[in-house]
């Protein structure tokens, strides 16, 4: 909290998150913040997160107790990376995996935020060890676990539905042990777990909004916003301009607006086609710090992330990047399952190709990738203590002979 900031007059996502926490306690149940209209810009769980400060404890949902129950979500966090490690490979692989988190600046700068990347990290580490139960365990409080933690992720943030196709249908139709019958029983009853996680706030905002809206009302604003002229050339290549998205207009509702912003993006696309390729590539790029990282850094300080900070879990990430990549040939040759621990990654790619890219959107697969960087470590310090003891083993005989 120290480090990362707040700043009350910039209106970006921390803000819409804060305003619809301390809405709750008004009974302004989703409320746009400058108006009494109804709002789905963002799934629900992040706020009603920050608002049960109000309920849970009683305290005034400020700025400042937002931001400490977000530190409260980062320290569990490395709780159940630990968990998550352990459950991999052993419990020295889950306590380095745990310290990592706790040092790297990766998972420590979402902490001190009121946005959702800090929630989605938890969620991932949660959904990740339902994966690591099923594949062991495959039963119907394993599935339904998988489908409570993938239905929650998606109530962070409304893309990481897609890990349903890609980590949840894969981990029970691939465990085993059991029958195949048994497998698509499971799945049905984890599927169905995602729908009764999902349904209050699906079935709100069908009810509410005049277009068929499920998750969020977001998905013009971020098409719109990343497929104009200020995007797909120049400083912003594979960003996301407010200026461009302020093309949805005012009238209607949300969803309205949602779906102007949406034919307006995919009709731009449509028109630039040719300038798609190097547009996507710089989207991926820039997720993954290849290009323009430094830019990168400077962009999400508006989002209160501090440009030194971010350089510092930059040149971190660039220093576990190779350790990730020893911990798949690691766990590779000891025969250990670990693909979970890359699905992560493809989904967020594919995120970061549609929409535009950005450091904090990569956060979920931090907690992959702290996991995949263990196992090298553990050995290397196996390695050594083994080293020590061959010298000290050595040492203790050449005395014993010339005694």
């Amino acid at each position: 909290m120290t480090v990362t900031r707040y700043d009350n007059r910039t209106i970006y996502d921390s803000f819409w998150y804060g305003v619809t926490a301390n809405g709750l306690k008004q009974g302004t149940f989703f409320r746009t913040p400058f108006g009494t209209a109804p709002t789905a810009a963002h799934p629900p769980l992040t706020s009603l997160v920050l608002g049960s400060v109000n309920f849970v404890i009683g305290l005034h949902a400020g700025t400042t107790n937002q931001r400490l129950v977000m530190s409260v979500v980062g320290a569990a966090v490395i709780l159940f990376v630990g968990l998550l490690g352990r459950a991999v490979a052993g419990p020295w692989v889950g306590l380095t995996a745990a310290g990592l988190t706790a040092v790297a600046p990766n998972f420590w700068i979402p902490s001190g935020i009121v946005m959702s990347e800090a929630l989605a990290m938890l969620l991932m580490a949660l959904i990740l060890l339902a994966v690591v139960r099923m594949l062991r365990a495959p039963n119907l409080p394993n599935a339904a676990l998988l489908g409570m933690a993938c239905g929650a992720e998606a109530l962070v943030r409304a893309e990481l539905i897609l890990f349903v196709p890609a980590l949840l249908v894969p981990a029970v139709l691939t465990a085993h042990l059991v029958t195949l019958r048994r497998r698509w029983v499971l799945l049905g009853a984890s599927l169905l777990v995602v729908v009764l996680v999902l349904a209050p706030w699906v079935g709100r905002n069908l009810a509410t909004f005049q277009d068929r809206t499920y998750l969020s009302t977001g998905n013009g604003l971020v098409l719109l916003g990343s497929n104009c002229s200020a995007v797909y050339s120049g400083a912003g290549l594979g960003l996301w301009s407010l200026q461009c998205a302020d093309g949805v207009g005012s009238t209607g509702d949300e969803s309205v607006q949602s779906a102007r912003g949406t034919h307006l993006g995919i009709q731009y696309a449509e028109h630039h086609w040719t300038r798609l390729p190097v547009v996507v590539l710089a989207r991926v790029g820039r997720l993954w710090d290849l290009y323009q990282p430094i830019q990168e850094a400077r962009v999400e300080a508006n989002e209160g992330r501090p440009v030194p900070a971010s350089v510092a879990g930059l040149s971190v990430f660039y220093l576990f990047l190779p350790l990730g990549v020893a911990g798949v040939i690691v766990l590779r040759r000891r025969r250990i399952r670990h693909w979970f621990l890359l699905v992560p990654a493809g989904v967020l790619t594919l995120v970061s190709a549609l929409a535009y890219g950005l450091i904090r959107f990569r956060d979920p697969f931090e907690v992959c990738l702290v996991v995949l960087c263990a196992p090298p470590l553990v050995l290397m310090a196996e390695a050594i203590g083994r080293r020590r003891k061959e010298l000290q083993h050595a040492h203790a005989e050449r005395a014993g002979s010339s005694g």
